[in-house]
């Protein structure tokens, strides 16, 4: 492409999209080899980037969460009883104090 950006050409193929659920059982089940899982809106995934079935599964538990995040499906209960006071190991406080006081 004129602007240096990466292009790939995928050939045409006659695999069926699975849902993303379809998707995740199968990929958790080892069977995950040259699925095409549908997203959404066009949108398709595979597993052909550099971390393979694995990726792809975890791109799709990622995508299965936001999606009932935004749909407000998701059951948020077990984070409702979270303490809301942020506990900062000492050591990390001590870098904290410290690029405080450089500036």
């Amino acid at each position: 492409m004129p602007d240096g950006g990466l292009m790939r050409a995928h050939a045409g193929t006659d695999r069926k999209p699975l849902s993303i659920e379809e998707g995740i059982v199968r990929l958790e089940a080892g069977q995950g080899e040259g699925i095409i899982v549908d997203l959404g809106d066009g949108r398709l995934a595979a597993a052909d980037g550099p971390r393979g079935t694995e990726g792809l599964l975890q791109r799709l538990r990622g995508h299965k969460m936001i999606l009932a995040l935004a749909s407000g499906s998701a059951d948020l209960s077990r984070f409702s009883s979270a303490s809301r006071q942020m506990v900062i190991a000492p050591l990390v406080q001590e870098i904290l104090d410290a690029t405080r006081h450089r500036s």
